[in-house]
């Protein structure tokens, strides 16, 4: 099947750039640089485009939607035109497709100590959500009222992990400062995350599916994790043993984001205080969704890849290079 996925030099785009080819299907990776990675032609054929602008896409059987400017630290107006205008320009350009796969993201959901379901989204507490979460849930309703394709689907991942994660891991890893973890609160919250593959899994599932019209589901690991046990397997299996952990005061980072020091915000304090499981039940009735993977068979393959990339100070600047690059 022929496979273009936008956002290709991203953490989750070479990803599941890589993991379609190698399931042989023919992939057009699309990016707005230049000049693409060489590790990237391994698996693909490059096309330029800036999707902030008009342009036009080559016909293929299915779209799948990963671009996106994801920094939770910038104001609305600096997320709309690749998240939103950009969403708006490839459904304009790809109107011929029959199937197209958007990966949207949980933070269109507010954090809640319940189980959430696709119908618990922010829109009537559209503040309530960081700036992102509010940018995808626009792009959510872009494709709701402007898509024409056969079949659309757009998945909400929460937290992605995994082999060349420049996100999650990079975060959780700046906490270390000199073999020990510095973390507010107790973080014993309730949070759902996906491994790179369960997504790819999901994504294999929306391919094959024959269901029509727009069809919402969230994705996540078969259970969710307590965040504070994440930090800890995670460092234990990086740094090959485990880290004195340090406890700083929730009170002292809620004082901060009064004042927003350090980029401290009262949004970031609710996600360390606050369960945010997600209820993958839909997914597994509609699409016969069955996760494999998992934080505690993964560690062993993030751990050598980290240690392959040049160890923990290579991977705490992973902003600063390309997916394909580490």
């Amino acid at each position: 099947m022929k496979i273009l996925i936008t956002g290709a030099t991203g953490s989750l785009g070479a990803y599941l750039t890589k993991y379609l080819s190698e399931k042989g299907h023919q992939i057009i990776a699309s990016g707005r640089i230049e000049t693409p990675p060489k590790n990237l032609l391994k698996y693909a054929e490059y096309l330029k485009a800036d999707i902030t602008k008009p342009f036009d896409f080559p016909e293929v059987d299915v779209i799948i939607h990963t671009a996106a400017v994801s920094d939770d630290n910038v104001e609305l107006n600096a997320l709309l035109p690749t998240n939103v205008t950009g969403t708006e320009n490839i459904i304009n350009a790809t109107k011929w497709c029959k199937k197209f796969i958007h990966i949207s993201s949980s933070s269109v959901y507010v954090p809640s100590n319940e189980l959430i379901t696709e119908d618990m989204t922010g829109d009537k507490n559209k503040m309530k959500l960081s700036a992102y979460g509010r940018s995808k849930l626009l792009t959510e309703e872009i494709l709701l009222e402007k898509s024409n394709y056969e079949s659309c689907f757009i998945l909400r991942p929460r937290a992605l992990y995994g082999v060349g994660d420049k996100k999650i891991l990079p975060r959780l890893l700046k906490m270390e400062h000199k073999n020990i973890i510095k973390h507010p609160g107790k973080m014993d919250i309730s949070v759902s995350m996906t491994e790179y593959s369960n997504l790819g899994h999901a994504i294999d599932l929306c391919i094959d599916s024959d269901k029509k019209g727009v069809n919402t589901y969230n994705v996540a690991d078969e259970e969710p994790y307590i965040l504070i046990d994440v930090i800890k397997k995670l460092t234990t299996a990086i740094y090959e043993g485990e880290l004195k952990m340090k406890e700083i005061p929730i009170w002292i980072p809620k004082l901060m984001s009064v004042f927003k020091i350090g980029g401290i915000t009262p949004l970031l304090i609710r996600g360390l205080t606050m369960n945010m499981a997600l209820d993958i039940s839909k997914i597994k009735e509609e699409l016969g969704y069955l996760p494999q993977s998992n934080l505690d068979n993964s560690l062993n393959e993030i751990a050598s890849w980290v240690n392959n990339i040049g160890g923990v100070s290579k991977l705490k600047k992973a902003e600063n290079y390309l997916a394909w690059e580490i």
